[in-house]
């Protein structure tokens, strides 16, 4: 049985100012219409998709692919320019962080509240109460005003009442996210319980590897449109190798470089330990820095590769360098392919892009700014499953303890 099918399903918006405002910005948006036009851009185009009653669908795709746009309509805070979407069955839907939530209400009256707003009755909320707050794990912080929650506690708390909502669908955009190792833990655990009880879930994420854990089916969507539906293993197969190959080919027309051009980096990208593909890479994740190089020499000699790591604001946090840890590499062959082998990924959750500058023999033979883009998930680098409270920045390994 059918629990949700999408049909031609279109979503336009206009680019520019708004038209929503006072009489006069109303009457200034009509004029400059009339005289500069408007632009539409759509955010979904021509979405075609049958959902069976108890899959569970990996939604994945780059930003801005239309992810989060599809699970809007589907929970109706939207509506499609065109087509048609039915659902059948009740629906439940976690898109955001603190949704339905009340900063000025304490933990307590906001589970109260949240649990209405998703349709459970007052009677159904105190039957589930004391399993919500035990599966939070915020029971000292329950009389608190959420103003003073984390944003993990926030999605805590809402996570908590969402998985206790006897809707037959379930809707969850980039939950998985935020939180400590426990909590994530527990979360798929729970999610786990929801599938085997035949529920239809529908899961965003850029976490790969918990979309190939949970989900029996992948939509890949990219640019508004769908370019790959199947079994999860093989739509999430095709999403990496579709995103390393749009980076790879970038790199090697790019022109804006330095050097004689003897040697030129052709490819960047992230591996875990076996070797694969990774489109982001966690904190406190294994992983490998290949480097593929190009060059019309047979033979290279003495090679000197150095990386550094920026955030998008020029601020530096890390530099990888052979020169540094290990010297240079004295011989290789015209096409070779280095590693840089991090046992423990140092950085915090952010965006981050690498500059990357190659010398051979002692000459600088190539240079590009701005040449490898990444993002970095919160990961365990601490064992405990928690993070400093601040996005960008690199984490040290310490311990703490008692002198005796």
């Amino acid at each position: 049985m059918e629990a949700i099918r999408i049909e031609d399903v279109w979503k336009t918006y206009r680019r520019g100012k708004s038209k929503r405002g006072d009489l006069r910005q109303n009457i200034s948006f009509w004029w400059d219409s009339l005289w500069h036009g408007t632009e539409d851009f759509n955010a979904l185009e021509a979405i075609d998709l049958r959902i069976e009653q108890g899959e569970v669908i990996g939604l994945m795709g780059p930003n801005g692919a239309g992810k989060s746009t599809l699970l809007k309509l589907l929970s109706r805070i939207t509506y499609p320019t065109r087509g048609r979407l039915t659902v059948n069955g009740t629906l439940s839907s976690l898109l955001e962080v603190g949704i339905g939530f009340h900063p000025e209400l304490t933990g307590r009256d906001n589970i109260y509240l949240n649990g209405v707003i998703h349709g459970m009755t007052r009677r159904e909320i105190d039957r589930k109460f004391d399993s919500i707050v035990s599966f939070s794990g915020l029971e000292q912080y329950l009389d608190t005003p959420i103003k003073r929650y984390s944003s993990g506690m926030y999605l805590r708390l809402a996570f908590s009442v969402a998985a206790h909502l006897e809707s037959s669908i379930l809707l969850l955009d980039e939950v998985l996210g935020v939180g400590d190792l426990e909590f994530k833990r527990k979360s798929l655990a729970k999610l786990k319980e929801t599938v085997n009880d035949g529920r239809t879930i529908i899961i965003v994420s850029h976490q790969l590897e918990v979309l190939r854990e949970l989900c029996t089916q992948g939509v890949y969507l990219d640019q508004g449109r769908i370019k790959q539906t199947g079994k999860i293993d093989a739509v999430i197969d095709y999403y990496a190798s579709d995103h390393e190959e749009k980076r790879g080919p970038d790199l090697a027309i790019r022109k804006d470089r330095q050097g004689n051009g003897k040697v030129m980096v052709a490819g960047i990208r992230f591996t875990d330990e076996a070797g694969q593909y990774i489109p982001e890479v966690h904190s406190g994740q294994f992983v490998k820095i290949q480097i593929q190089l190009s060059s019309a020499a047979p033979i290279l000699h003495n090679l000197e590769i150095r990386l550094d790591v920026l955030d998008k604001t020029g601020q530096q946090w890390l530099v990888f360098s052979n020169h540094i840890s290990d010297g240079m590499i004295e011989s290789s062959t015209g096409q070779p392919v280095l590693e840089c082998i991090v046992p423990k990924f140092p950085l915090a959750e952010g965006h981050y892009v690498m500059n990357v500058s190659l010398n051979e023999n002692r000459q600088r033979s190539d240079t590009i700014q701005d040449a490898f883009r990444f993002t970095v998930l919160p990961g365990n680098f601490y064992k405990t499953g928690r993070t400093p409270d601040f996005s960008k920045g690199v984490l040290v390994e310490y311990h703490w303890g008692l002198r005796e």
